[in-house]
């Protein structure tokens, strides 16, 4: 079995503010999946991120589960594998003119990855890297 798309999907305090927060970072809605309480971003052709208003996505957890936004808890972290160390610094550049919290400024580390760290509007935490090509 293999997956042909993931549909990572993301509480979301305000569908318009998150939407443009997104469409500000270079990527584009798809109008099919979307409403007024929902919102598709395609990422690539096999990524594309549901962002739900709140009480949509309450309505897909099970009995007595609670979404979280915001504060200093994560679930889990999106990682976003990228072209170039530039495009890592444009996406960077935008996300935080967009009203993201940078956690770690773009930078190289020992493991050849060139990445950094921000929150979106509604808190979910992305780590966008490149990694450069092995040495032969």
């Amino acid at each position: 079995m293999g997956a042909s798309m993931v549909f990572p999907n993301f509480p979301v305090a305000d569908v318009k503010a998150a939407t443009d927060f997104y469409v500000g970072l270079g990527f584009t809605v798809n109008p099919m999946f979307s409403d007024d309480s929902t919102s598709c971003i395609v990422v690539s052709e096999q990524v594309a991120i549901m962002l739900l208003q709140t009480e949509r996505f309450q309505g897909f957890l099970p009995e007595g589960a609670e979404a979280i936004l915001g504060g200093n808890r994560h679930e889990s972290t999106t990682a976003l594998l990228l072209g170039s160390d530039a495009e890592v610094d444009e996406i960077t550049a935008k996300a935080e003119a967009g009203g993201a919290k940078i956690h770690r400024p773009a930078e190289a580390n020992e493991f050849g990855m060139y990445g950094a760290a921000f929150d979106d509007l509604d808190g979910h935490l992305w780590e966008v890297f490149h990694m450069a090509e092995p040495e032969a």
